[in-house]
């Protein structure tokens, strides 16, 4: 048994090969359903355990959440790979692989060695694939690897503190390291506070990027998080937080992959209060939740991306291209937007409903109810722009088949899953005991929904006004402005003079001697 990610670091190097461009899309094609196929057939209790350096390690063991993720990392990859054929290159599509292999070896790694290494290969793969997009990503791609080197940086300290602890390397929960292992989880999620990176990349990052990123890395940090730090109730108070954060900064957004950005920060919020329920209704509904998320909203990042190939530009006016002229975008769209509005009979409706049948604490319950509202009525001014605000704006070029092939194939998988939402647990045989369509889950799910266009319609000229952009004040940026600036003033000093040296020397060892006395 091997991991599946192996066939996307195989592919990545198969790619390698001097191919003609049609074999580089067979291959693609092969590599990326076989992947799928095995993860369908893995059986749940298997692993591979070997020895290495006197450690046991276990790169690969398949448990039931790991199977739904790996199954969900797969089917992605597929409609992903599918979708950006002919509109990246050969060394992008090399890149994808690595990432999105990497993403599914973490998936299924069982200690945390081998979770670190690739976690760390994801973090280098997706740089190079922003560094590499063009000279105006580059300083993106240089910001995002080191707010993703700290992260990685973090995780690596609670791994070394864990197994002092413990002497285990078994992925578990975590007994020691707790706050470095939240610091990298919170990264890795773009938790409030750490979610510069997020906003930045994913609107300067080619959009054929922005939709494989948005699949896999805020993903992993969810799996992650409920693999090492489930049950912590605080944090379900901190997601409730976060993703209120993100409502209000989605508001302000007038480009629409930054809007898309923010909005990721509120679905990732439902998830962080699924896990830290820490029962398994909670984790079970944050799990299907991040399978409804990868859906929707990577079938939303593509429509803004058919837009943005098409046209030019990704402002919300230009989203007024799809009702007009793009039949295929404009059903997808529909779909997805029903789908993270949790809209009975569409796929987000139900991990929404077990995470609010699991969570018991009022505020919180307040809380989801008003994250579903926020999400509405957001995606309410998205679905304006794109179907029934006036538009001018004209095609340049029609969209690649690729392109709407991908989008259909996860469009396709969300309505399956909506109107049928057993089949998913029957595929992972993750039974939550809930009856998805009774009363009280219909009018919990329609209610948000309703209320949202009832206001709407009340306050749409604030809601679709355009807003200035906001000046972000980011910490990290002035952090590293005040280092650079306490550097260049030190190496002032350093200009080669013996009596400034012997001083500085002098100096310190007068300083030391005085703590060694005192």
């Amino acid at each position: 048994m091997i991991t599946p990610g192996l066939f996307y670091l195989i592919g990545a190097l198969l790619l390698l090969l001097p191919i003609r461009e049609k074999m580089t899309y067979i291959l693609a094609i092969l590599m990326t359903t076989a992947a799928l196929m095995m993860t369908f057939y893995l059986v749940p209790g298997d692993r591979v355990q070997l020895e290495f350096l006197n450690y046991t390690l276990t790169p690969v063991k398949v448990d039931r959440i790991s199977k739904l993720t790996g199954l969900i990392f797969t089917f992605g990859g597929l409609g992903s790979v599918i979708y950006c054929f002919r509109i990246c290159s050969r060394a992008n599509l090399r890149l994808i692989f690595i990432f999105i292999g990497s993403a599914l070896t973490v998936a299924f790694s069982g200690d945390l060695f081998t979770l670190y290494v690739f976690w760390e290969l994801m973090t280098i793969s997706s740089s190079f694939l922003i560094i590499m997009a063009s000279d105006g990503t580059k300083k993106t791609g240089y910001y995002y690897f080191l707010i993703q080197v700290a992260g990685g940086l973090s995780a690596l300290w609670g791994v070394f503190l864990q197994y002092a602890a413990t002497g285990d390397l078994a992925l578990k929960t975590i007994e020691a390291g707790i706050p470095f292992f939240m610091i990298a989880v919170a990264i890795k999620l773009a938790f409030v506070g750490f979610h510069t990176w997020l906003p930045l990349a994913y609107g300067k990052a080619p959009f054929y990027v922005a939709v494989v990123l948005s699949i896999y890395t805020t993903k992993v940090g969810v799996y992650v998080m409920s693999r090492l730090l489930p049950g912590i109730d605080i944090l379900a108070y901190a997601g409730l937080f976060s993703a209120l954060f993100g409502i209000g900064m989605a508001l302000l957004q007038t480009q629409v992959r930054r809007f898309l950005s923010y909005s990721i920060i509120i679905q990732v919020g439902y998830m962080i209060i699924g896990i830290s329920m820490g029962t398994v209704a909670g984790i079970t509904g944050a799990m299907f939740h991040l399978v409804n998320h990868i859906l929707y909203k990577t079938v939303l990042f593509m429509a803004v991306g058919v837009v943005v190939y098409t046209t030019g530009k990704d402002d919300f006016e230009n989203l007024g291209i799809m009702g007009r002229k793009l039949p295929v975008t404009s059903i997808a769209t529909l779909v997805a937007f029903l789908g993270i509005a949790g809209v009975p009979f569409f796929n987000g409706y139900m991990s929404k409903a077990i995470i609010k049948d699991a969570v018991n604490e009022p505020l919180l319950t307040w809380g989801l109810n008003l994250m579903s509202f926020g999400t509405c009525l957001l995606f309410l001014k998205f679905i304006y722009y794109a179907f029934l605000k006036k538009s001018t704006i004209s095609l340049d070029k029609q969209p690649a088949l690729s392109m709407q092939v991908g989008m259909g194939l996860l469009t396709v998988m969300m309505l399956v899953i909506g109107i049928h939402p057993v089949w998913l647990e029957s595929v992972t045989n993750m039974d939550v005991a809930i009856h998805y369509f009774d009363k009280k889950h219909l009018v919990s799910g329609i209610q948000p929904f309703l209320w949202s266009i009832a206001i709407f319609i009340l306050i749409k000229k604030y809601v679709v006004k355009n807003y200035e952009a906001p000046l972000p004040y980011d910490l990290y940026r002035q952090i590293a402005k005040q280092v650079v600036t306490t550097g260049y003033q030190l190496s002032n000093y350093h200009d080669g003079k013996l009596t400034k040296y012997l001083l500085w020397t002098t100096s310190t060892l007068i300083i030391l001697l005085a703590l060694l006395l005192f």
